[in-house]
């Protein structure tokens, strides 16, 4: 499946989040939908969260725009080199 263009990081939607990346797993929430960490990019918020990709392109900022409560940031995983 191709990756959609408003989930590559870098985009950013109409409302200003802007994409960073994905997390390696899927959300139980959505069969299928990968979890995306957004960021705010409006003057002086800069505020993340996570969001189901099918969501990204509607997204508006949590804390400084009334959009609904983000889904949590997941704690980043162990790697070997860490």
């Amino acid at each position: 499946m191709a990756e959609a263009p408003t989930t590559r990081p870098g985009y950013v939607n109409p409302q200003r989040q802007k994409v960073l990346r994905r997390v390696p797993w899927v959300d139980g929430g959505m069969d299928g939908q990968y979890v995306y960490i957004l960021r705010c990019i409006r003057a002086g918020c800069g505020y993340e969260y996570g969001e189901e990709g099918i969501r990204v392109h509607q997204r508006r900022c949590p804390r400084c725009d009334d959009g609904a409560p983000g889904l949590p940031i997941p704690a980043e995983a162990p790697t070997l080199f860490t």
